[in-house]
C-alpha cells in the first residue's frame, strides 16, 4: 500500500499513540492511578482508530470509517474521564464495558444512517461536531483543574483542547464551502488542519505526564506544609498552656464552689429562691465561659481539612483573643480593637486564626523585653475595595532594620521570629488564601504587620 502525505501522518500518529499508551502505563505502573489508565486507554483507542482509517481500500467502510470514528469518539471520552479523575470529585470513575458498547453502537448507527440518508459531507459534519464537543469539554475540565491546582501546564493542556476543537470546526467550514469533506484529500488547507490536529495531540501527550508529576509533587509539598502547620500550632498554643489552664481553672473552680454552696443551701431546707437562681445563673455563665475557651482551642486544633468560605475577620480575631487573653493579662498588655462590621473575607478560618495567633505571640514576646507600663497591641480590621485589611501593631522594641528583609524567610534568626518558622508559615498560609502579608517599619518604634485578604 502506497501512502500519500495525510495517510502517512495518520500512520505515524496511530503508532505513536499506541506506543504512548503502553509507555504511560509502564512508567506509572506503581501508582495505580485511574486518571493515567483512562488517558492511556484513550490514546490506545485513538491510535487504533487512526491506523484503521488508513486501510479504507482494504477493509469494509463499516470498519475503517464508521468503526474507526466510533473508536475515536470513545477515545476522547476517556481523555475527559481522565480529567474528571484529576479533579478529585470522582477519583475512580471509569466507563463500564456496557456503557462503552452502548456509546460505540449508538454512534456507529448514527454515523452510518447519516451516510445512507445524506451525502458524505454530512457524515464529516457529524464527526467534527462530536469531536469538537468532547475536546471543548476537555478544555473546560482542564481549566477547572487549573483553578484548583494553579499549575500553569494544566491551563496550557486545556488551551490545546480548545485549539483542537477549533480545527475540527474548521473542517465543517471546508464542507460548507464545498472545498473538501474527505480526510485524505490532498487539499493544502485540509492537510494543514490534520497536521495541526496531530501536532496538538502530540503536545498534549507530552504535557500530560509532566503535570501529573507536578500534581504529585504538590501533594507531597502540601503534606509537608500541613505537618509544619500542625507543629507550629502545637508550639504556638503550647506556649500559652499555663495561662489557658489558669483561665479554665477560674470558671471551673467557681462552678465547684457555687455548686457546693447550692447543695448546702438545699440540704438545710432554708434555701432562698432568689439566691438559688443567682447561683444557677453564675454556674451557667462560668460553664459557658469554660466551654468557649475549649471551643476556641478545638477550632485551632481542628485537623479536618476545611475549604475557604466567607468569614468575618473580626470573629476570627475574637476567637484568638479568647485563647491569648490570659497571657495578655498576665503580661499587663492592653489590647485595643478597631474592627469594622463589614470585614467578610473568603478564607480558610482555622488557617487565618493561626496567622493571627503567631503574630500576637511575637508581639507578646517582644513586650517581655520591655520595661514599661503602657504595653499595647492594636488590632484593626477594615474593608478596602475588594480586600479586607487586618493590621496588628505593638509598641514594643520593633525589629532591627537588618533583619526586616529576611523576616518571612524560613529559619530567619532573631527573637521576634521565634523558631524561624512562624512568620514563614504566616506568609505561606496567607498566600495560599490568595492574600498578602507585609511588615511595615515604624521609625518611632514598635512593629506593624499588614495582612490583606480577598473578599471573593
Amino acid at each position: 500500500m502506497k501512502l500519500s502525505l495525510i495517510p502517512a501522518i495518520f500512520m505515524f500518529y496511530g503508532i505513536l499513540s499506541i506506543a504512548y499508551s503502553i509507555t504511560l502505563l509502564f512508567y506509572f505502573r506503581q501508582q495505580k492511578n485511574r486518571s493515567i489508565e483512562n488517558c492511556a486507554i484513550g490514546a490506545f483507542l485513538l491510535g487504533t482508530a487512526a491506523i484503521l482509517t488508513i486501510f479504507r481500500a482494504e477493509i469494509p467502510t463499516l470498519i475503517s470509517y464508521v468503526g474507526a470514528n466510533a473508536l475515536a469518539y470513545l477515545a476522547y471520552r476517556y481523555f475527559n474521564y481522565s480529567l474528571i479523575n484529576l479533579l478529585g470529585e470522582q477519583l475512580h470513575l471509569k466507563p463500564s464495558f456496557l456503557s462503552n458498547l452502548t456509546v460505540f453502537v449508538a454512534y456507529s448507527i448514527a454515523l452510518f444512517a447519516i451516510g445512507a440518508l445524506f451525502n458524505p459531507g454530512y457524515q464529516t459534519i457529524f464527526v467534527c461536531v462530536a469531536v469538537a464537543y468532547l475536546t471543548c469539554k476537555g478544555g473546560y475540565l482542564s481549566l477547572k483543574i487549573f483553578k484548583k491546582t494553579n499549575i500553569d501546564l494544566i491551563k496550557v493542556y486545556g488551551i490545546l483542547f480548545f485549539f483542537t476543537a477549533f480545527l475540527w470546526l474548521a473542517r465543517i467550514l471546508l464542507v460548507l464551502l464545498d472545498i473538501t469533506f474527505l480526510a485524505f484529500d490532498a487539499n493544502i488547507i485540509n492537510t494543514i488542519i490534520f497536521i495541526a490536529i496531530f501536532l496538538l495531540a502530540i503536545f498534549r501527550y507530552m504535557i500530560f505526564p509532566i503535570f501529573l508529576l507536578k500534581i504529585a509533587e504538590n501533594e507531597k509539598e502540601k503534606l509537608l506544609i500541613d505537618s509544619l502547620v500542625w507543629a507550629n500550632k502545637t508550639a504556638a498554643t503550647g506556649a500559652l498552656s499555663a495561662s489557658i489552664a489558669h483561665e479554665l481553672n477560674q470558671p471551673l473552680g467557681a462552678v465547684q464552689i457555687n455548686s457546693e454552696f447550692m447543695k448546702l443551701q438545699l440540704a438545710t431546707g432554708r434555701a432562698d429562691e432568689a439566691l438559688l437562681k443567682d447561683l444557677a445563673g453564675k454556674i451557667v455563665a462560668d460553664n459557658l465561659r469554660a466551654g468557649s475557651i475549649i471551643q476556641s482551642l478545638r477550632s485551632i486544633f481542628n485537623s479536618e481539612h476545611t475549604s475557604a468560605s466567607p468569614i468575618n475577620i473580626g470573629d476570627i480575631v475574637q476567637s484568638v483573643l479568647k485563647i491569648t487573653s490570659p497571657e495578655l493579662t498576665q503580661r499587663n498588655i492592653n489590647v485595643k480593637l478597631h474592627l469594622d462590621s463589614q470585614t467578610i473575607a473568603f478564607v480558610n478560618a482555622p488557617e487565618i486564626q493561626q496567622v493571627i495567633l503567631n503574630i500576637l505571640n511575637n508581639a507578646m514576646h517582644a513586650h517581655s523585653s520591655v520595661d514599661r507600663t503602657d504595653k499595647e497591641i492594636t488590632i484593626e480590621a477594615a474593608r478596602q475595595l475588594d480586600t479586607v485589611t487586618l493590621t496588628i501593631t505593638d509598641n514594643g522594641p520593633g525589629i532591627p532594620i537588618e533583619q526586616q528583609s529576611q523576616l518571612f524567610e524560613l529559619y530567619a534568626n532573631g527573637k521576634r521570629t521565634g523558631m524561624g518558622l512562624g512568620l514563614w508559615l504566616c506568609k505561606l498560609i496567607v498566600t495560599r488564601n490568595n492574600g498578602s502579608i507585609e511588615y511595615i517599619h515604624m521609625p518611632e518604634g514598635g512593629a506593624k504587620f499588614l495582612v490583606s485578604l480577598p473578599i471573593h
